[in-house]
This record gives C-alpha cells, sequence and structure tokens, in this order.
C-alpha cells in the first residue's frame, strides 16, 4: 500500500498552514522594519529541511519542535541536546537549526517572545515597580535568590545569582498584533461588535 498520498497532504496542510503566517505576518506595518526578517522567514517557509525533504521545511520544523517543548515542559538544555541528535540523524547538509537559542532567536519577532519577571518562592509578589531592587520579600521574608543546592537562602542576594521563581509573562500586544494581522482572522474577531444579531435572546 502507498502511503505518498498521506504524506503530500500533510506536505500541503504544512506548507499552507506556514505560507498562511507569513503572509499575516507581512501585513503588518509593524513589519515593514524588519523587512530583512521577514524576507528570511520566507525563505526558511519555502527550504527543505535537508535535500529531498517533501514534508518539513526548516521553518515548519522549528515551529513544530518548539511547539512540542512548550506542551511537554522540555528545558532548554534537554531541547538544545535533541537538536543536536536529530542534526546528527538527518543528512549532511540538513538546516535543522544547532540550539534553543537559536530557535528562539529566529521565532522572537514572531510575537512568541517573552519577559522573565523573578517572583517570591511563595507566590507574594513579582519583583518588578516597587519591588524590582529587593532582595527578600516583603511579606514572607524569603529570599529572591537560591544557592548551589536549591534551597533558598538570605546570603544570595546578587543579581548573578539564580532567582528561587520566575514567572513567564507573555506580553499581549504582540499577540493581538498577529490575531489582527489576518483580515479574516480579524472581521471572525470584531463579529460580537460588527455582525452580532442584539435582539434581547440568547
Amino acid at each position: 500500500m502507498s502511503t505518498a498520498p498521506h504524506t503530500d497532504a500533510v506536505d500541503v496542510q504544512t506548507r499552507d498552514r506556514i505560507e498562511d503566517m507569513i503572509r499575516d505576518l507581512g501585513q503588518e506595518v509593524f513589519w515593514h522594519a524588519h523587512a530583512p526578517y521577514y524576507e528570511k522567514l520566507q525563505t526558511d517557509s519555502k527550504k527543505p529541511l535537508y535535500l529531498g525533504c517533501i514534508t518539513f521545511t526548516r521553518l515548519s520544523t522549528v515551529l513544530a519542535l518548539v511547539n512540542l517543548k512548550a506542551r511537554f515542559g522540555w528545558s532548554d538544555k534537554s531541547f538544545t541536546e535533541l537538536l543536536m541528535l536529530f542534526k546528527n540523524m538527518f543528512p549532511n547538509n540538513n538546516m535543522l537549526l544547532k540550539s534553543h537559542y537559536e530557535a528562539k532567536k529566529k521565532l522572537c519577532l514572531v510575537g512568541m517572545e517573552y519577559q522573565k519577571i523573578h517572583a517570591c518562592s511563595n507566590d507574594c509578589i513579582l519583583y518588578r515597580n516597587e519591588f524590582m531592587k529587593m532582595h527578600n520579600c516583603p511579606t514572607c521574608g524569603v529570599s529572591r535568590y537560591k544557592v548551589n543546592d536549591g534551597e533558598c537562602s538570605d546570603d544570595a542576594a546578587t543579581n548573578n545569582s539564580c532567582p528561587a521563581n520566575v514567572c513567564r509573562y507573555l506580553p499581549i500586544i504582540s499577540r493581538f498584533k498577529r490575531l489582527f494581522a489576518s483580515a479574516d482572522d480579524a472581521k471572525n474577531l470584531r463579529w460580537h461588535t460588527d455582525d452580532r444579531i442584539i435582539d434581547g435572546l440568547l
């Protein structure tokens, strides 16, 4: 039994989703300041992962792997090790990235960036605004930083120390820009205001 039709279907669906994303990004005024990056995304969305590969491009591979990393909570180090293993498995001269850093750098302007904010290990506060320069939580007194064995310590209070807890904040504005970049998606997002029939009934 031939598996070619299934392979072709996967290829078309993957390519269409990537091309839709690139087209939507290109419609944003924001991207005029990042024309070289936009062109690079277009190139990567059409470049096969390796010679003869018809199911994945360089960009679709990165997106798929980063999605798995987020879903299953892989560490940055384990993700880099996985990339290196795959790179050695694939044919020579493959286009797979070598590290989590490279993947993050490639995707950051797509709107997937996030901000790291130090937090109290007991979830009392975030070390921002008026708490930005504090080394101990004003509520529970626990240190902002931890020592090598993972325990919080009052002595570990330098900016070079590892924070005891980190909150990852996903900026909402950049995500709204991505949602409204597509004319079709924007129309759906405005449906409740523009097209919903308001007749007092559910």
